[in-house]
């Protein structure tokens, strides 16, 4: 089992560690850019203040989704009945075909009967996609292939085999059904990717650089269509 302790310390802490490692490993001499009240601040502490803070950003995101999703549907756990224990006789000749609104639950954990109609969509699912897709796609954007290639690659599917792992757990532990942690896992990809690409500035060199190139590429172009002309 996958406890809410280790999925926040794990899917928050690793993401968080890595910005950290990773951008004090390629710290340079370039003069400071930033500033806090006159005191200058080292470019790279600046960097990851900015990785973090989007990232933290994209995880509240995610996990007001989740919560929205789940109070909304209201969802029955697989284990509801166990957790609830209804005052209902099933093996009731009455009981057998209609459906049951009001009942009373028995169960002796009163503490877990509102967490057991929170089961669509898993917040499992989506807060540890969320975390190791942005990991893998910040690992994307800011560690270079040539010299790190293949440790990077290991490194993605090292951290999304983990969010694999603990979707998949909420099914074995029957927490969910298979349907809820898909529609976490859809969450979690689709909030990690749009954060990433769109909302942070992870790939705003590559972007740039693309633009660039794309106004390079119309520009000649452009004059070899008034060469063209010219000749003609």
């Amino acid at each position: 089992t996958v406890t809410s302790s280790i999925l926040y310390t794990v899917g928050l802490g690793l993401p968080t560690l890595v910005i950290l490692f990773i951008e004090y490993s390629m710290r340079n001499n370039e003069q400071s850019r930033y500033s806090l009240l006159g005191t200058p601040i080292p470019n790279w502490l600046y960097s990851v203040y900015n990785n973090i803070l989007w990232f933290l950003f994209g995880a509240a995101c995610s996990q007001l989704t989740t919560d929205i999703g789940k109070y909304t549907i209201g969802r029955l756990r697989p284990h509801f009945l166990d957790i609830c224990k209804p005052n209902v006789d099933c093996n009731s000749d009455i009981n057998k075909t209609r459906y049951i609104e009001d009942f009373t639950c028995n169960g002796e954990r009163p503490s877990k009967f509102t967490d057991s109609r929170l089961s669509f969509p898993s917040g499992h699912s989506s807060l540890s996609f969320y975390c190791m897709v942005y990991l893998a796609l910040y690992l994307q954007a800011r560690v270079k292939t040539s010299k790190y290639g293949m440790a990077r690659s290991l490194a993605q599917f090292v951290v999304i085999v983990m969010a694999v792992f603990c979707a998949l757990s909420r099914v074995s532990d029957y927490k969910h059904h298979w349907s809820d942690v898909l529609a976490g896992t859809i969450l979690g990809i689709t909030t990690a990717t749009i954060t990433a690409l769109y909302v942070s500035e992870l790939f705003a060199s590559k972007y740039k650089s693309l633009r660039k190139r794309n106004s390079s590429a119309d520009d000649i172009e452009t004059t070899n269509n008034l060469q063209t002309t010219e000749l003609k």
